[in-house]
């Protein structure tokens, strides 16, 4: 998921909040303005756990979209051993999860 540009009152009103893609995704319930105070969180802990995280703007992304729809370009593809690498920290979490419920 990406956001696109964000940092005014104005411009997430002419988007409609539909800006924040990433903090929607991880909180789809929560209030469009607190994504907002959620955005730089995210990115924060992204950048510390080097995670991409991507804002561009707006007309950028149509562009990208549309050139993947009419076939001049294709979606970038996730690298596998990125995905692997957190797959496992995501057993590890589930697994601690477990054996503290299980205390």
């Amino acid at each position: 998921s990406v956001d696109f540009d964000y940092c005014t009152d104005l411009v997430d009103f002419l988007h409609g909040w539909l800006n924040y893609q990433i903090e929607h995704h991880m909180w789809p319930n929560l209030s469009m303005l607190s994504y907002q105070k959620a955005a730089p969180i995210v990115r924060e802990i992204c950048d510390r756990h080097g995670v991409p995280y991507i804002k561009e703007n707006v007309f950028w992304r149509v562009k990208k979209t549309v050139d993947i729809m009419v076939g001049s370009s294709s979606m970038k593809w996730f690298p596998e051993t990125f995905e692997k690498k957190y797959l496992e920290t995501d057993v590890l979490i589930e697994a601690t999860r477990k054996a503290a419920k299980a205390e």
